[in-house]
Protein backbone atom coordinates (compact mmCIF):
# COMPACT_ATOMS: atom_id res chain seq x y z
CA UNK A 1 0.00 0.00 0.00
CA UNK A 2 2.52 2.62 1.13
CA UNK A 3 6.10 2.20 0.03
CA UNK A 4 8.95 4.05 1.72
CA UNK A 5 10.43 6.67 -0.65
CA UNK A 6 13.90 5.88 -1.97
CA UNK A 7 15.46 8.92 -0.29
CA UNK A 8 14.28 7.69 3.11
CA UNK A 9 15.51 4.16 2.37
CA UNK A 10 18.90 5.60 1.43
CA UNK A 11 19.05 7.70 4.62
CA UNK A 12 18.21 4.61 6.69
CA UNK A 13 20.97 2.68 4.94
CA UNK A 14 23.43 5.49 5.53
CA UNK A 15 22.57 5.57 9.24
CA UNK A 16 22.97 1.76 9.46
CA UNK A 17 26.31 2.00 7.69
CA UNK A 18 27.51 4.71 10.10
CA UNK A 19 26.46 2.59 13.09
CA UNK A 20 28.25 -0.48 11.74
CA UNK A 21 31.35 1.58 10.95
CA UNK A 22 31.38 2.97 14.49
CA UNK A 23 31.47 -0.60 15.81
CA UNK A 24 34.49 -1.39 13.60
CA UNK A 25 36.25 1.80 14.71
CA UNK A 26 35.62 0.93 18.36
CA UNK A 27 37.03 -2.57 17.80
CA UNK A 28 40.15 -1.05 16.22
CA UNK A 29 40.64 1.24 19.20
CA UNK A 30 40.11 -1.64 21.63
CA UNK A 31 42.77 -3.68 19.82
CA UNK A 32 45.30 -0.85 19.55
CA UNK A 33 47.82 -2.68 21.76
CA UNK A 34 47.22 -6.21 20.47
CA UNK A 35 50.33 -7.56 18.73
CA UNK A 36 49.73 -8.36 15.07
CA UNK A 37 46.25 -6.83 14.90
CA UNK A 38 45.42 -5.31 11.51
CA UNK A 39 43.16 -2.25 11.42
CA UNK A 40 39.82 -2.83 9.68
CA UNK A 41 37.24 -0.61 8.04
CA UNK A 42 34.01 -0.85 6.05
CA UNK A 43 33.76 -0.08 2.35
CA UNK A 44 32.39 3.39 1.56
CA UNK A 45 28.63 3.80 1.81
CA UNK A 46 28.27 4.70 -1.87
CA UNK A 47 29.80 1.40 -2.98
CA UNK A 48 27.74 -0.62 -0.52
CA UNK A 49 24.51 1.15 -1.46
CA UNK A 50 25.11 0.68 -5.19
CA UNK A 51 25.70 -3.05 -4.71
CA UNK A 52 22.72 -3.52 -2.41
CA UNK A 53 20.15 -2.02 -4.80
CA UNK A 54 21.18 -2.67 -8.40
CA UNK A 55 17.58 -2.92 -9.68
CA UNK A 56 14.18 -1.91 -8.36
CA UNK A 57 11.35 -4.41 -8.01
CA UNK A 58 8.03 -2.80 -8.89
CA UNK A 59 5.91 -5.81 -7.94
CA UNK A 60 6.18 -8.40 -5.16
CA UNK A 61 6.70 -11.20 -7.73
CA UNK A 62 9.86 -9.69 -9.20
CA UNK A 63 13.20 -11.29 -8.48
CA UNK A 64 14.82 -9.75 -5.44
CA UNK A 65 11.59 -8.22 -4.17
CA UNK A 66 11.52 -8.13 -0.41
CA UNK A 67 15.23 -8.84 -0.13
CA UNK A 68 16.54 -8.02 3.29
CA UNK A 69 19.37 -5.64 4.09
CA UNK A 70 22.85 -6.75 3.23
CA UNK A 71 25.12 -7.42 6.17
CA UNK A 72 28.20 -5.25 6.28
CA UNK A 73 31.51 -6.97 6.80
CA UNK A 74 34.71 -5.21 7.73
CA UNK A 75 37.79 -5.68 5.61
CA UNK A 76 41.44 -5.14 6.47
CA UNK A 77 42.32 -1.50 5.88
CA UNK A 78 44.98 -1.46 3.16
CA UNK A 79 45.55 2.28 3.66
CA UNK A 80 46.58 1.87 7.30
CA UNK A 81 49.96 3.30 8.25
CA UNK A 82 53.05 1.13 8.54
CA UNK A 83 53.05 -1.57 11.15
CA UNK A 84 54.31 -0.88 14.62
CA UNK A 85 57.19 -3.02 15.92
CA UNK A 86 54.62 -5.45 17.37
CA UNK A 87 52.87 -5.78 13.96
CA UNK A 88 49.82 -3.67 14.87
CA UNK A 89 48.51 -1.21 12.25
CA UNK A 90 46.03 0.75 14.41
CA UNK A 91 46.70 4.48 14.70
CA UNK A 92 44.64 6.07 17.47
CA UNK A 93 44.82 9.49 15.80
CA UNK A 94 43.50 8.05 12.56
CA UNK A 95 40.67 6.26 14.36
CA UNK A 96 39.66 9.48 16.12
CA UNK A 97 39.49 11.28 12.76
CA UNK A 98 37.37 8.42 11.39
CA UNK A 99 35.07 8.73 14.40
CA UNK A 100 34.49 12.41 13.64
CA UNK A 101 33.88 11.71 9.95
CA UNK A 102 31.52 8.90 10.84
CA UNK A 103 29.56 11.14 13.18
CA UNK A 104 29.13 13.67 10.37
CA UNK A 105 27.82 10.92 8.07
CA UNK A 106 25.35 9.76 10.70
CA UNK A 107 24.17 13.31 11.38
CA UNK A 108 23.70 13.89 7.65
CA UNK A 109 21.65 10.70 7.33
CA UNK A 110 19.39 11.78 10.19
CA UNK A 111 19.02 15.26 8.69
CA UNK A 112 18.03 13.84 5.28
CA UNK A 113 15.57 11.44 6.90
CA UNK A 114 14.06 14.20 9.03
CA UNK A 115 13.75 16.52 6.05
CA UNK A 116 12.06 13.84 3.92
CA UNK A 117 9.68 13.09 6.78
CA UNK A 118 8.79 16.78 6.99
CA UNK A 119 8.12 16.91 3.25
CA UNK A 120 5.86 13.85 3.50
CA UNK A 121 3.95 15.38 6.41
CA UNK A 122 3.47 18.60 4.44
CA UNK A 123 2.26 16.65 1.39
CA UNK A 124 -0.24 14.77 3.55
CA UNK A 125 -1.43 18.00 5.16
CA UNK A 126 -0.47 17.07 8.70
Amino acid sequence: MFDIPEVMRMAQGMARHAAARQVVIAENIAQADTPGYRARDLPEFGKVHAQARPMSATRPGHLGAGAQHQTLSAVIDRTAPARAPNGNTVSLEREMVRTAQNRQSHDMALAVYSSARGILRTALGR
